[in-house]
């Protein structure tokens, strides 16, 4: 009996995973491992014990569950938990900084900006000191929770197998940027946030009121993954939102530079995460289309191919 329980569960599986659940499950189980073996030296690491393995058996229900109904919430639960999970990844990843290294590379990563841009101290007077414009770059900075979404759900609701390329792609970034995070942290400048920009009207305060819910926490600075999301949404949008190019890349345009402007990263940040975005923009597509994945596919898409 037990058997064939277990049986219908591994049938059940292969029929309603998708690839990038693996990557998912493979790093929630890894950072429970992480908090089980470093208890004693993490800093409160129940809670995100609690958070992995919820990710992991709620994943673990949607998969075994997939009906693949395109208009039902378990199939958009399903293929968006992915990209929901990475932001108690990401925090996550940002407090167990510490486990390798005690201190941080910022002094590294500055080292490298002065060898390749020289002093930039000129530029340090205009931040905080023209409210519009410290609005509008924290407006670009916020834009970045727009394009992890909107896009994808876009071509999600247009039934696009690329929605699904998109957020694989997208989610084995972000999981190896907070393995990177884990063992290179930096903390960018953002202490000196707070002191720069005093004021504000609405983006602003709002920014301020995410890193606070997010913890405040650094360690997560290089490479930048605003930066490097913009550019792999961007690369997707050349061929997916054709009429919108230009508007994707003002938006992007104005994330890179606002990462900079709002003194959450260095420069060095930046280029990392222009680089980062741009190549797993190719290991993801490569990987994603050598990998047998019809189960994404809702049957009623299948019924029209």
């Amino acid at each position: 009996m037990a058997l064939k329980f277990n049986k219908k569960i591994v049938a059940q599986f292969k029929n309603g995973v998708f690839p990038v659940d693996y990557l998912v499950l493979i790093f929630s189980a890894l950072m429970t491992v992480i908090s089980l073996l470093f208890f004693d030296t993490l800093n409160r690491p129940f809670r995100f014990m609690v958070a992995d393995v919820t990710i992991f058996s709620i994943l673990f229900s949607l998969i075994i569950y997939e009906k693949r109904l395109a208009d039902t919430a378990g199939y958009w639960l399903h293929s968006w938990l992915p990209v929901i999970s990475v932001a108690v990844f990401y925090t996550q990843a940002t407090a167990y900084d510490h486990l390798v290294f005690k201190e941080t590379f910022d002094s590294l990563l500055l080292q490298w900006e002065s060898n390749l841009f020289g002093d930039l101290g000129q530029l340090a007077n205009f931040p905080g000191n023209h409210l519009l414009v410290d609005e509008l770059m924290h407006f670009f900075y916020f834009s970045y929770y727009l394009i992890l979404f909107i896009p994808g759900m876009i071509l999600l609701s247009r039934r696009s197998p690329i929605s699904h390329e998109m957020i694989f792609s997208l989610t084995l970034m972000m999981i190896v940027h907070y393995i990177f995070f884990i063992l290179f942290p930096g903390d960018g400048p953002v202490e000196s946030h707070p002191v720069i920009f005093t004021r504000g009207i609405v983006f602003i305060p709002l920014m301020n009121f995410i890193y606070k819910v997010g913890g405040e926490q650094g360690g997560g600075a290089f490479p930048s993954t605003h930066v490097a999301v913009a550019t792999l949404i961007l690369l997707y949008s050349f061929s997916e939102f054709k009429k919108y190019r230009t508007l994707m890349l003002f938006i992007a345009t104005g994330i890179v530079t606002a990462t900079v402007y709002c003194r959450y990263h260095y420069i060095i940040d930046t280029l990392a995460g222009l680089f980062t975005g741009t190549m797993f923009y190719f290991i993801g597509k490569g990987l994603y289309l050598n990998w047998d994945h019809p189960a994404e596919l809702p049957v009623e898409s299948l019924s029209r191919q």
